[in-house]
């Protein structure tokens, strides 16, 4: 079911995505792909607490002004924690040993926008926010059995880190960065699926 779901969503955006570097080639569109490690944060770590390693995000931007840009970028987040055998209350009166597995997976969707602090030299500090929907599979696993939910929720992202060029003659640069990621969600107790996140990764003109 995680897979179907990550491809059935990631698909239909990365094609969406060439087609409008293609569009927009002679305008330096540019393209940037991220490995990210995201932390579970608020309500969130009393159902994980364990880090999300299985994470990247890919985008484009488009440079409105040498130090202004907006885009369109599309991540991916995968939570997994298994606990130990215990007993749970069944709400029925009765109990049952069991070991519980939670599965979360998340795919924002956001429309960004990011600032160049300063446009020369070799570290350049930025900040970005970003903001879009958050598609949800939510799982927790009672030894064999399962109760999933899957939603579509609000997303907002704040960031901020280093842009490193790699060359004078062109936007391709090394991209470190930090996120905080603001994810509702109101299920299984869980008010929320806020991270946090960083990140490292590649940005380069499509021309």
């Amino acid at each position: 079911m995680r897979s179907k779901f990550k491809y059935s969503f990631i698909a239909p955006i990365l094609f969406f995505c060439v087609s409008t570097a293609r569009a927009q080639v002679d305008h330096e569109l540019q393209f940037n792909m991220n490995y990210n490690v995201n932390l579970p944060a608020g309500t969130f770590k009393d159902f994980v607490s364990n880090p999300a390693y299985k994470g990247f995000t890919a985008g484009l931007a488009y440079p409105v002004s040498g130090q202004f840009s907006v885009g369109l970028n599309v991540g991916y987040n995968d939570y997994y924690q298994k606990y130990p055998r215990q007993v749970y209350a069944d709400g029925k009166g009765s109990s049952i040993s069991a070991v519980v597995s939670n599965s979360v997976q998340q795919i924002p969707v956001l429309i960004t926008a990011s600032y160049t602090l300063v446009d020369k030299g070799f570290i350049r500090p930025y900040v970005g926010a970003g903001a879009g929907v958050n598609f949800i599979a939510f799982d927790q696993y009672l030894g064999e059995f399962d109760n999933p939910v899957s939603a579509t929720k609000l997303a907002v992202r704040g960031e901020a880190g280093l842009l490193i060029p790699l060359n004078g003659y062109s936007s391709t640069a090394l991209r470190i960065g930090a996120t905080y990621n603001y994810a509702p969600f109101n299920n299984y107790g869980v008010s929320n699926l806020d991270n946090w996140g960083i990140m490292a990764g590649i940005r380069f003109p499509l021309r």
